[in-house]
């Protein structure tokens, strides 16, 4: 005979009684009660701090200290440049636009803002170091980055070079190579051009003029250093233009052949 499964009851004995179901409610809703006004009382507590930390007269700034090694940046100009952004108290002061505005100075390389507790602004400032002139008016630096100082107090002592804007770093990269391969010779170069065609010229602190043209421009110049000690060495003050844009020579220009030349073509 086949049996049919009942539903089972809970005996009333073992029911909760309304009292205990209301109090269980109670209890839930108390916890959940408890738990948001803890969160609203951090919440708060997290507000009110921040605006009492915000306050630029609770913990104002007062020292403002910059540090580097200054050969051509005016540390006057720095001062006016950030002075503006150099407001609000010692949480609130913006370090990214004193930084911003410290780097928008032709001289300053990098900058580096940091605040030192309880009241002093510190600029680390790392000055531009230049290693050539690009140009008529700008400088590389050592990292073959170009930049226009607005300073009249300027280095002259470095050598020109000059190029199409994008290759600064391939010209001075170029100049570095030239100038070990020509060390050995005792002459330096003063000048050094790469022109819309790719093509390189050059000019020696003897005011010689090197023509090495776009291909196999190394090739060339190694040509020229190995003729170098008998070709040129006795005669440098004679010498004027070296012309290496061939295969297998070079031609020479000399002083009084210039010389000659002009005063045929003047006669």
């Amino acid at each position: 005979m086949q049996q049919i499964a009942g539903r089972q009851t809970v005996p009333r004995s073992q029911q909760p009684s309304l009292q205990q179901r209301f109090i269980a409610v109670v209890s839930s809703h108390k916890r959940t009660l408890t738990g948001l006004l803890l969160v609203a009382v951090l919440a708060s507590t997290v507000f009110l701090g921040k605006q009492w930390l915000s306050d630029p007269w609770r913990f104002p700034l007062s020292v403002v200290e910059v540090k580097g090694d200054f050969r051509y940046l005016d540390k006057q100009q720095l001062q006016m440049a950030v002075a503006p952004h150099a407001t609000g108290g010692f949480f609130t002061v913006d370090v990214a636009a004193i930084r911003t505005a410290a780097e928008q100075l032709p001289w300053v390389h990098r900058a580096r803002v940091t605040r030192v507790w309880p009241e002093t602004l510190r600029l680390q400032i790392e000055e531009q170091q230049p290693v050539a002139h690009w140009g008529e008016h700008g400088f590389l630096n050592k990292g073959g980055e170009p930049f226009v100082p607005k300073s009249t107090e300027i280095p002259r002592a470095l050598p020109s070079l000059a190029g199409p804007d994008g290759l600064e770093l391939k010209v001075l990269e170029n100049f570095k190579r030239v100038s070990k391969t020509l060390a050995p010779l005792g002459v330096t170069v003063t000048r050094m051009q790469l022109d819309n065609r790719r093509a390189w010229h050059l000019q020696l602190d003897n005011a010689v003029l090197l023509e090495l043209g776009r291909a196999d421009a190394g090739q060339r110049l190694q040509r020229f250093v190995r003729a170098y000690p008998g070709v040129f060495a006795g005669r440098l003050d004679e010498l004027r233009h070296v012309d290496l844009r061939y295969s297998n020579g070079f031609s020479v220009y000399w002083e009084q052949a210039v010389l000659e030349n002009t005063a045929g073509k003047q006669g």
